[in-house]
């Protein structure tokens, strides 16, 4: 965004919702479950310098009252800085932290199932030793990526073997990463070789070995190593995935990311100073040394766009305002038409503006670790300054606009990713017992359907847009066209068993 508040303006107009529900597009549930401090398996932490064996956490959010058992689930990662909140000096870096709870709320009341997870943090950011700081930050991004399929295989293991308690689907998965937590979700998707991980640029030159050893800290599944330093878990399930969505994190090098792998959603701020838009050198939060050079979402998306990985989201086209939006002039076309990246052309110093947090509280955790309240606010101000200068309310009240735009640009590319819109065979049952009359219509229409229940319909114009949407939850519903103007027009309706399209001729 502009340095101008009249932008927040603009995010509100880019992030208005539709006017009716739809599942797994819009909210449809009021409320959401959260089940807190599910282990999800244990591994060793090196935050201290010598291993100890750590549980690792998930917190899991369900819609409150929804009765689906096949819903597709998002592993949530949380930012941070790949170190504990407050000893990162920073007030974000917990699966509690307040973006981080919206944005899996979010998800929940539109039908999903979150698990926001903990992973082991620990690397020397402040070493004066340019190969100690690339070491440890490199190997800490491999055992959150380790960590992350652990929770994939619990997650799955839940299902063949623990009566699948949260209500499901283990082919609908989806990996999402805020900060850095986008760099595990990225890795995630793109690290599948040694020689990936084995480059040049991972080598210690002072040691004279590989920053990154799978005999010794095991394979990318987390599996395997020296036993004293990683600990298997759940094996024999699946990490499979449909897509990935990174939040302002960056790819540790463009030599991982190959055709054929799953479609990518990022969301950047062109003038982060800390995770580059592009291409460039990673700088951390609350310190002032370089880290390593990665390739950030501008270089992710087109290099995903060009391998066809992104294809699925370009027929038909999206033509919703953030789309819209991002291929502009307001961002200067900065997207280079890149389908699945969404840049902000935020403040030069700025670079999470959808987070916010409460002094008090940053205060007391601050303290209790032993950390400077005052150092750990100020580096949180320092990359969200506008927040600090807005105050509390005006800035959280920014902050979740941001997070409406997130949830908008990203939402109906995970629907599409996951094939949520399958069809239904004509020739089935089901086809064959929806009847719409009349056709032509000249005021209104009646949709029936006598072999399943109506979710929702949507309308679309003979450009593919959506211009009508609509709850339904009945066999019967009557469509009124208002003032939609004579021609031709598509309603897609909805059914628990997948999607079917009827033509509408309105006289």
């Amino acid at each position: 965004m502009k340095r101008t508040l009249r932008n927040l303006a603009v995010i509100g107009v880019l992030a208005a919702a539709p006017v009716s529900a739809q599942r797994y597009l819009t909210e449809v549930f009021n409320s959401v479950d959260v089940e807190s401090n599910i282990t999800y398996g244990s591994n060793y932490s090196v935050l201290t310098g010598a291993p100890v064996l750590q549980p690792l956490l998930m917190d899991v959010y369900k819609p409150t009252g929804d009765t689906e058992t096949d819903r597709p689930v998002i592993v949530y990662i949380h930012t941070g800085s790949l170190l504990p909140r407050y000893i990162n000096q920073l007030p974000t870096g917990s699966k509690n932290d307040s973006a981080t709870v919206e944005m899996c709320k979010r998800f929940a009341k539109k039908g999903y199932v979150v698990a926001a997870i903990t992973y082991r943090t620990g690397w020397n950011p402040a070493s004066l030793s340019e190969q100690v700081r690339k070491q440890t930050i490199i190997q800490a991004v491999y055992r959150a990526l380790q960590d992350t399929k652990t929770a994939v295989r619990f997650l799955r293991k839940s299902i063949a073997e623990g009566g699948n308690p949260y209500g499901i689907s283990g082919d609908k998965v989806v990996i999402g990463g805020q900060g850095t937590g986008g760099y595990s979700a990225l890795a995630y998707a793109t690290l599948q070789d040694v020689a990936e991980i084995q480059l040049e640029k991972f080598f210690n030159t002072d040691d004279n070995v590989f920053m990154v050893d799978p005999l010794i800290l095991g394979d990318f599944e987390g599996l395997g190593g020296n036993p004293a330093l990683n600990q298997d878990n759940h094996p024999g399930y699946a990490t499979d995935i449909n897509m990935i969505f990174n939040i302002g994190g960056a790819l540790g090098d463009s030599s991982w990311l190959e055709q054929g792998e799953v479609p990518m959603c990022c969301i950047h701020g062109v003038f982060d100073p800390f995770a580059p838009y592009a291409n460039g050198t990673v700088f951390v939060p609350g310190t002032s040394f370089a880290v390593v050079n990665v390739d950030g979402s501008a270089r992710v998306t087109e290099m995903a766009n060009a391998f066809g990985n992104n294809d699925i989201w370009l027929t038909p086209p999206f033509t919703d305002d953030l789309t819209n939006y991002a291929q502009s002039v307001l961002t200067g076309t900065i997207n280079e038409g890149n389908e699945g990246l969404l840049p902000f052309t935020q403040p030069q110093n700025s670079s999470g503006p959808w987070e916010w947090w409460d002094e008090a509280t940053v205060t007391a955790g601050a303290t209790a670790v032993g950390a400077d309240p005052v150092v750990v606010l100020a580096n949180g101000y320092a990359s969200n300054p506008v927040y600090q200068a807005l105050g509390p309310v005006a800035g959280r009240a920014r902050a979740l606009a941001y997070i409406d735009t997130l949830q908008n640009f990203i939402t109906p590319r995970m629907y599409r990713a996951l094939a949520l819109n399958v069809g239904i065979d004509e020739n089935s049952a089901l086809a064959a017992g929806v009847e719409v009359y009349p056709n032509p219509v000249a005021a209104t229409t009646v949709i029936t359907s006598s072999k399943s229940t109506i979710k929702n319909y949507v309308v679309y114009d003979n450009q593919g847009r959506i211009i009508r949407n609509g709850t339904v939850n009945a066999n019967r519903f009557t469509f009124d066209r208002a003032d939609l103007a004579s021609g031709s027009y598509y309603m897609e309706l909805f059914f628990k068993e997948g999607s079917l399209t009827r033509k509408l001729i309105l006289d």
